[in-house]
């Protein structure tokens, strides 16, 4: 990281950063270019071990791509402030932080492991606790659940106090 004064380097500030980003930009392996789309996630940490779980269709380009190479990376960021700390417009500058990481991703196939998945997704969005007997069947037959093994991630901040 070039601006090492900016890294989290702590492993829970970088795992409270990434919660609290509403989604993160998926990166696919594609032939033309990268691939990269918007996804809810969810996210746990298990010692110093990242897993990411997002949900999609059963069918479509996501999972097609991940059938051929399951590498992927992703950014999650979140802008907390836009001012003007100078002369505009060069005196325009942000206030953020962000988590940014690649790993290798896993189409969940056994029922205990989706639901899982699903239910640390919806953790990440809502402190209402789920039980398996209350994901819809006919939804859940057609969702497929992606589990990402995060090999490495990083946490980038900057927050300027003296400008709030």
């Amino acid at each position: 990281m070039r601006k090492s004064e900016r890294e989290i380097s702590d492993l829970f500030d970088k795992f409270e950063t990434l919660l609290r980003c509403e989604y993160l930009i998926l990166a696919l392996q594609d032939e033309a270019a990268p691939y990269a789309l918007p996804v809810n996630f969810g996210a746990e940490l298990e010692g110093d071990k990242l897993t990411l779980y997002f949900h999609c269709a059963v069918a479509g380009k996501k999972l097609e791509l991940l059938q051929k190479d399951a590498r992927v990376g992703f950014c999650a960021a979140r802008q907390m402030r836009v001012f003007n700390k100078g002369v505009a417009p060069c005196g325009y500058t942000t206030d953020y932080e962000s988590v940014c990481g690649r790993g290798r991703a896993e189409i969940l196939t056994e029922k205990a492991e989706r639901l899982h998945g699903l239910k640390v997704l919806m953790s990440h969005y809502t402190p209402q606790k789920f039980a398996d007997g209350d994901f819809n069947e006919r939804a859940f037959a057609i969702t497929a659940v992606v589990k990402i093994t995060v090999d490495e991630w990083t946490g980038k901040r900057l927050y300027r106090p003296e400008f709030a």
